[in-house]
């Protein structure tokens, strides 16, 4: 015999569970009313504005400059730019070769940039300012050179920066560090003539395009005269040495005492 289930006995359960229904979807909507509200009055409160700017990897610039480059502000809205809004415009700078920006909790922007490595040094009418990796031209007032890197004398055109750049990332360090002074002395026929000066108290003519590449046997070159005279390495076509007592008529003590009165005269 088939079991009858009264329906007032059901009525009760049936009642329970529309109860809990009901309170689950008042629960819900009343979590995504205050959500929604915390969301509103963070947004128009301080604690969704920026109270920190950190930046690393400035040389060249201060964090002052990078930051009205970026267009961020402390008391802006955290949220009020895009990030690869802000790289792009720090990408625009002549100094920045790679840039990374995030937002930290609760209310700081990290800024993490590579700047461009300084090549060399650009003299004019006794300013200086550093030329790039990437060829552009940095220029600071009062800027004094290191012994660091090269100074280039007579570079004018942004082409033949470029070019001299190219040749020098791609010189070996030992030699690299040993240039002092490349002059250039093209002509509009000879575009590619320079005369450089090295700290080891050789001279050496070359012209731009093979630079770096003769370069590479400078010190190979070198040790082999360390018998003879100091004097020019002509590395233009071949490559051919010349003591200075043969060009100018001098010893090397006679032209470095020269060079130093030259100097002098200069300051």
């Amino acid at each position: 015999m088939e079991k009858v289930i009264d329906i007032e006995e059901r009525i009760p359960s049936m009642r329970d569970k529309r109860r809990r229904r009901t309170n689950r979807k008042f629960i819900f909507i009343v979590t995504l009313f205050m959500f929604a509200l915390l969301v509103v009055l963070y947004f128009q409160s301080s604690l969704s504005r920026i109270d920190k700017i950190t930046l690393s990897g400035t040389n060249l610039h201060d964090d002052a400059f990078y930051i009205a480059a970026s267009d961020l502000a402390v008391d802006k809205s955290l949220w009020g730019f895009t990030i690869a809004d802000v790289e792009k415009d720090l990408l625009k700078v002549e100094s920045v070769q790679e840039v990374k920006v995030s937002r930290k909790w609760l209310r700081e922007v990290t800024v993490e940039l590579v700047e461009w490595a300084p090549i060399a040094y650009l003299e004019n009418d006794g300013q200086y300012s550093l030329l790039l990796e990437n060829g552009e031209v940095f220029f600071q007032e009062q800027m004094l050179p290191e012994e660091d890197a090269p100074i280039l004398n007579g570079f004018a055109e942004a082409k033949h920066k470029k070019r001299i750049t190219k040749q020098l990332k791609e010189m070996e360090s030992n030699v690299y560090q040993l240039i002092s002074e490349i002059i250039y002395e093209g002509t509009a026929e000879d575009p590619d003539h320079i005369t450089v000066y090295m700290d080891d108290g050789y001279e050496v003519k070359a012209i731009i395009p093979t630079f770096a590449e003769k370069m590479a046997y400078y010190a190979e070159i070198t040790a082999q005269l360390q018998e003879h005279e100091k004097g020019v390495i002509d590395m233009e076509v071949g490559t051919y040495f010349t003591p200075y007592s043969k060009i100018y008529g001098a010893t090397e003590e006679e032209v470095q005492d020269e060079e130093v009165e030259n100097d002098e005269e200069n300051e």
